[in-house]
């Protein structure tokens, strides 16, 4: 158990690491302050250009990926060994989300359940990633890409893996991608949501 604390704990810190404000940061921009005000890679690629929203998408991929690798290696073998598996690659998306190091304010988590999914699902994951390019690219709206893919998450999870706590995990971050997108719900109704096309 004290192991799996420990995976669980790391792993939300290094989700906490803002990478969108340390890339923008030698650029003189916030992106809390500028843009869409959310430190994310769509934010990012808007305000300093693609490539760097690229850089952003594959840390903050990379920042949940990492520890739910190290951890499915590592505690997979343990006691509830699935559960503190998903609990870690949570804590990485919940560090995201949720930044000690930004008073607890942090981004969508779009990036983030995807590098968890790409250890733990990745047949869901690969199922997922043409929802969003489909949906971005008849919308023109990287928001309801997000949307649709984490709607879709759970159940593409439950049919191809029948680990429970992987359900339960990715039920719980498609869940608060919903919660954390309502602002940009609110703009889609009213018609003020920005475009990727005119972005």
């Amino acid at each position: 158990m004290f192991i799996g604390l420990l995976f669980v704990a790391g792993a939300y810190l290094l989700g906490s690491i803002p990478f969108a404000l340390v890339v923008a940061r030698p650029f003189g921009i916030d992106p809390r302050r500028a843009g869409s005000g959310n430190p994310g890679a769509t934010n990012v690629a808007r305000l300093l250009g693609k490539k760097w929203g690229a850089l952003v998408l594959a840390l903050d991929l990379g920042k949940a990926l990492l520890p739910t690798a190290l951890a499915r290696a590592y505690l997979s073998g343990i006691p509830e060994g699935p559960w503190w598996v998903a609990a870690t690659g949570l804590a990485a998306f919940l560090g995201h989300l949720f930044p000690v190091w930004l008073g607890f304010r942090g981004g969508k988590g779009v990036a983030s359940a995807a590098g968890v999914l790409a250890v733990l699902c990745p047949k869901a994951l690969a199922l997922l990633l043409p929802v969003f390019v489909l949906a971005v690219a008849l919308s023109g709206y990287v928001s309801v890409g997000s949307l649709a893919a984490a709607a879709l998450a759970p159940l593409g999870v439950k049919f191809l893996y029948p680990e429970p706590a992987y359900f339960w995990m990715t039920l719980s971050m498609a869940i608060l991608i919903w919660v954390k997108h309502r602002a940009n719900l609110q703009r889609l109704l009213r018609g003020e949501e920005k475009s990727w096309r005119r972005a």
